[in-house]
């Protein structure tokens, strides 16, 4: 147990300095925003344009306003500014909310609940067109290890895009959909105040049992599920419960470093780590047996190559893996995997999780399938040899052996909301 608490602290302490160094944060000045304006904004556009990836990378969430699009080029049409403080009236934005027939797509919002009245266009035109003398002064702050000084600037060319959510990324898609590639970690968390609900389930008979069990599809199956919370943008908390020996799992995921943040280091980097507790009844062993807990550290590299190739790599190590054994054993792992999207948000995915060390149940693990994403909701069908679920589990490898026809079915299913 506490060399599994000096491998978390471990790596804590070495990625934590790259975070706090790398990062900047900005103090921003700028035109003032109307309560009413900005209302709108939140009641019809934010509806769809919030979270880190949002449609064409902009972020119309209140606290993040005017700055997301004051003079910042359309990803439309990037020779138009979104919202143009010399020329209002050329703003990209106000010919997308009037419907204007040189926009490319279609108006925003669109027709529906969320569209814009009348008069809720006329509020933010005239806003917009009441911008052209505004000349505010720019602040940055540098934050590292100390509390950094603070310069003024009087230039007021541009207003600098809001950086609390994410700094924009070369690319318009996350690298990942989900919080997991097969089982893998993606470093992917949730938003602010959202909720992910995931349900995972793993068929326990081989394809290979053919007809009798409808190749597995007859079960019996594993299921997991899970419910997790954003405390921010980029620290994310879940608690989910298997059937696979009643075991409950309380992790956390910090997303550290994302790629483009710090141009010395290409890539993301996110650290997962909780607790695992075996449930089940055991002969002579309590509930509380500091036996039936295992804890799990993970650290996730993962790199966008580009909009539909990413790739991860995450060393894992899980203590007491084999909980039923007198003799306790971890272990310790480097999976592997990819996601590539060869149609318009469906992909294939792949991982495979060798064990290095410790504990292993007969093969390494690995996973091949499929993914869509559907609005809120992430579908992945796949096969597998594991029947693990959680961290403690999966790492230590499948059950099944492929050079012998042997795999299983699985599915696991995201809804954020």
């Amino acid at each position: 147990m506490k060399k599994a608490l000096c491998v978390v602290c471990s790596f804590l302490f070495i990625l934590g300095p790259i975070a706090l160094g790398s990062r900047l944060g900005a103090s921003q000045t700028g035109p003032a925003m109307p309560d009413d304006v900005k209302a709108v904004f939140k009641e019809r556009c934010a509806v769809c344009h919030k979270g880190k990836y949002p449609p064409k990378q902009l972020n119309l969430e209140p606290e993040g306003l005017p700055a997301s699009f004051l003079n910042e080029p359309s990803r439309e049409q990037p020779a138009l500014k979104l919202v143009d403080t010399a020329s209002p009236e050329a703003s990209y934005l106000l010919k997308k909310i009037k419907g204007n027939d040189r926009i490319t797509g279609k108006s925003m919002p669109p027709p529906g609940k969320t569209a814009l009245t009348g008069d809720e266009i006329a509020l933010v035109e005239n806003w917009i067109m009441g911008l052209k003398e505004d000349r505010p002064a720019v602040a940055f702050r540098e934050v590292g290890f100390g509390s950094g000084d603070l310069f003024t600037s009087s230039a007021p060319t541009q207003v600098p895009s809001d950086t609390s959510k994410k700094a924009k990324s070369a690319y318009e898609k996350p690298p990942f959909w989900g919080t997991r590639l097969v089982n893998l970690p993606t470093g992917m968390t949730m938003d602010k105040g959202d909720f992910l609900f995931r349900i995972s389930h793993r068929l326990v008979p081989s394809v290979r049992s053919g007809y009798d069990t409808a190749w597995g599809l007859d079960g019996p199956a594993m299921a997991f599920l899970s419910l997790g919370y954003g405390i921010t943008d980029r620290i994310g908390v879940t608690v989910g419960r298997t059937g696979l020996f009643k075991e409950m799992e309380f992790s956390s995921t910090w997303l550290v470093l994302e790629q483009g943040e710090n141009p010395s280091f290409p890539f993301s980097t996110a650290v997962n780590g909780g607790l695992s507790w075996v449930t089940q009844k055991q002969e002579g062993r309590g509930a509380f047996n500091s036996r039936n807990f295992k804890i799990n550290a993970q650290v996730i590299l993962s790199r966008q190559v580009n909009e539909r190739l990413s790739v991860l790599v995450v060393p894992a190590y899980s203590s007491n893996t084999n909980h039923w054994e007198a003799d306790t054993q971890g272990t310790f792992s480097i999976g592997i995997g990819g996601r590539f999207m060869f149609l318009e948000d469906l992909s294939l995915i792949g991982e495979w999780v060798p064990v290095l060390a410790g504990y292993k149940d007969i093969a390494n693990g690995w996973g091949f399938g499929i993914e869509k994403k559907i609005g809120g909701h992430v579908f992945q069908f796949f096969i597998t040899d594991s029947i693990g679920l959680t961290s403690a589990q999966f790492i230590t490898g499948g059950d099944l052996r492929l050079g012998k026809g042997d795999l299983r079915i699985g599915f696991n299913i995201f809804r954020t909301f």
